[in-house]
């Protein structure tokens, strides 16, 4: 992404990052999402929960939070610096297939963008 569209999607989306991303079941994938460098952006709480129709279960929070089945899997790394925080997902299953948020504050209160996960089980050649 090009430092001219960086400038406008940070515009438009206060927090953005890929639409979709795709891994093989047991394989990995790294999503980045990028905020606005904030003061209170800063040291706020980073998340990436599972949507569900009634609301964004939390997988894991820059405050420690891990939830169950996802233990060991998953990681959560800030860059404050850089208004950047990674989610690593690893030994997908086809289950962890859905939609996504990754956010700044408190689930379905603070910024977040919705992030599409798809897992396949890939192909032999």
């Amino acid at each position: 992404m090009d430092l001219w569209n960086l400038q406008i999607s940070t515009l438009t989306f206060p927090i953005f990052g890929p639409k979709q991303v795709t891994g093989l079941v047991g394989g990995s994938v790294t999503v980045k999402c990028f905020y606005p460098r904030t003061s209170v952006n800063r040291h706020s709480r980073k998340y990436w929960c599972k949507e569900s129709t009634q609301h964004c279960s939390t997988i894991i929070s820059s405050n420690g939070y891990v939830a169950r089945g996802f233990e060991g899997r998953t990681s959560i790394i800030d860059y404050p610096e850089n208004g950047l925080f990674t989610i690593e997902i690893s030994n997908l299953v086809r289950r962890d297939m859905g939609p996504y948020k990754c956010g700044v504050g408190l689930n379905d209160k603070g910024l977040s963008f919705r992030v599409k996960l798809d897992v396949s089980a890939g192909t032999n050649i």
